[in-house]
C-alpha cells in the first residue's frame, strides 16, 4: 500500500512544481532572472529573496524525499553522497531546466535498474544509471528534453592580477621539506609522504579546472588507474617496481585521453557530469572484478623495492617526483599550450577565429592530467602497500575537489596549499 502511495505521489509532486514554475507570476520571476539577473534586478525583482525562496523550496523538496524513503530505506551516513550522484544523474540525463525530463529521467533509470535485476545481473545496477548517463550525453549533450544552455548575463567584476610566486619562498620550503625527515619521526614521513602525493593530485585537477576552465567530478579515475595499473604489474606481471611505476602513469594518461575524448564534446555541467559517470564506471568494475582486481578487497603487498623499503628512503623518492611533476606542471602553464588552454576557456570563440583548435588543446589537458594524476596515485599504492576499489571512488573525487577550491583556482599554489591543509 505504501508503494501505491509512493507512485501515486512522484506525478502529484512533479504536477505541482510544474505548474508553479511555468504558470505563475512566481515562476516567471525565477526563470527571468535565471536568465538575466541584472535586468531582473533593474525591473523591480529582489533577485536574493527570489533565490532564497528557490533554495527554501528545494530544501523543502529534498527534505520530503527523504522522510518519504524512510519507510523503504533505511537511513545511513553514506545517505548524502549516494543520494546526491542519483539526483545529479536524473537532473543531467532528463536535461537542466527541464521537469518533465528530470520526471522521464528517474522512471527509465528505475526502469532499467529493474530490468537488470530481473534479468539476474543485479550487479549491474552499481553503475547501470552512469551507463545511461554516459549514453545519453554521448548521443543527446543536452539530456533527453534539455535545451543548450542560455548564456547568462551579470555585472562583470575585474579581478587585480595575482602576484608572482616568490623563488625564494619556494626554494626554502623544497629545502625544509627535504631536511625535515632527518628530525622528524615515522609518523611525521608518512603524513608529509600522504601530502606531496595529494598535492599532485590536486595539482593535476588544477590544469583542468584552472586554465582549461573544465569542470571534473571524477577526477580520481585517473589516480586510480596509475594506483591499480602499478600493483597490476608488479603482482599479475612480476615486473620491477621501478618499471611499475614509470608505466602506471602511462595506463593513466591513456584511460583519461579516451575518457576525455568524450568529454571535451561537452561543456559545464554535463562535462562535470560524464567526468562524473565515467569515474563510476571505472569504480564498478574495479570493485566487481574480483579476479584481476581482488573486488572489494583489492590488492594487496604493493611494496615497493628493497632500496626503498625505509620511509625515508620512500618519501625522498616521492618529494623528487613530485615536486618535479608541480615543476613540470607550472611550466607548461606558462608555456603557449597554457596560454591556448586559457584563451579555449575565456573566449572560444575567438579562440577558434584565430586557428587554435581548442577542442584538441582540452583533449591534451586531460591526457596530461591523467598522466600527472596516475603518477600520484602509483606513489600513493607502493606507500600504502595496498590498493582498494575506494581509491578511485567518488569520495576520492571529492576531495580534490575540495582541496583545489580550499586553496584556489587562480594559481597552481593554491591547490598544493591546499592539499596540505586537508590532509
Amino acid at each position: 500500500q505504501y508503494d501505491l502511495l509512493l507512485i501515486c505521489l512522484g506525478p502529484a509532486v512533479f504536477i505541482a512544481l510544474y505548474l508553479l514554475l511555468s504558470r505563475t507570476r512566481w515562476g516567471t520571476r525565477v526563470r527571468a532572472a535565471s536568465q538575466d539577473r541584472e535586468m531582473a534586478a533593474a525591473l523591480g525583482v529582489n533577485e536574493r529573496r527570489l533565490f532564497t525562496a528557490v533554495f527554501a523550496l528545494g530544501a523543502l523538496l529534498a527534505g520530503f524525499g527523504g522522510a518519504s524513503a524512510i519507510p523503504r530505506e533505511p537511513a545511513s551516513l553514506q545517505i548524502d553522497l549516494a543520494v546526491m550522484s542519483d539526483a545529479f544523474v536524473v537532473v543531467v540525463v532528463g536535461g537542466l531546466g527541464s521537469i518533465p525530463g528530470a520526471f522521464l529521467a528517474a522512471l527509465l533509470i528505475g526502469e532499467v535498474k529493474a530490468f537488470c535485476i530481473g534479468l539476474g545481473y543485479s550487479e549491474l545496477t552499481l553503475a547501470i544509471e552512469f551507463i545511461v548517463m554516459a549514453v545519453v550525453l554521448v548521443l543527446s549533450p543536452w539530456g533527453l528534453l534539455g535545451r543548450p544552455l542560455a548564456e547568462t548575463r551579470g555585472p562583470g567584476t575585474l579581478q587585480p592580477p595575482l602576484p608572482a610566486p616568490s623563488f625564494l619562498l619556494l626554494g626554502g620550503l623544497a629545502v625544509l621539506l627535504a631536511i625535515v625527515p632527518v628530525f622528524a619521526g615515522p609518523y611525521t614521513i608518512v603524513l608529509l609522504t600522504d601530502i606531496l602525493v595529494f598535492a599532485l593530485f590536486a595539482a593535476s585537477l588544477h590544469l583542468l579546472m584552472g586554465p582549461g576552465g573544465m569542470p571534473s567530478f571524477g577526477h580520481a579515475a585517473y589516480f586510480g588507474l596509475g594506483a591499480y595499473t602499478a600493483g597490476l604489474l608488479l603482482l599479475r606481471a612480476h615486473l620491477p617496481m621501478e618499471l611499475s611505476l614509470a608505466l602506471a602513469p602511462l595506463a593513466a594518461a591513456l584511460g583519461a585521453l579516451v575518457f576525455g575524448w568524450f568529454c571535451v564534446q561537452l561543456s559545464g555541467v554535463y562535462l562535470a557530469m560524464l567526468t562524473l559517470a565515467f569515474a563510476q564506471i571505472a569504480w564498478s568494475v574495479a570493485f566487481q572484478w574480483d579476479r584481476l582486481t581482488g573486488g572489494s578487497n583489492g590488492l594487496i603487498g604493493v611494496w615497493p623495492a628493497p632500496w626503498l623499503s625505509s620511509k625515508q628512503a620512500y618519501y625522498y623518492l616521492t618529494l623528487v617526483l613530485c615536486l618535479g611533476a608541480v615543476a613540470l606542471l607550472w611550466r607548461l602553464i606558462g608555456s603557449p599550450f597554457g596560454y591556448a588552454l586559457r584563451a579555449g576557456r575565456d573566449s572560444p570563440l575567438r579562440a577558434e577565429a584565430i586557428g587554435i583548435d581548442v577542442r584538441a588543446q582540452q583533449w591534451a589537458a586531460f591526457g596530461i592530467a591523467g598522466l600527472f594524476a596516475g603518477v600520484g596515485g602509483a606513489l600513493y599504492a607502493f606507500s600504502k602497500g595496498s590498493i582498494s576499489p575506494e581509491t578511485l571512488s567518488v569520495p576520492r573525487s571529492v576531495d580534490g575537489l575540495v582541496m583545489v577550491l580550499l586553496g584556489g583556482v587562480q594559481t597552481l599554489s593554491g591547490p598544493l596549499w591546499g592539499a596540505a591543509l586537508f590532509t
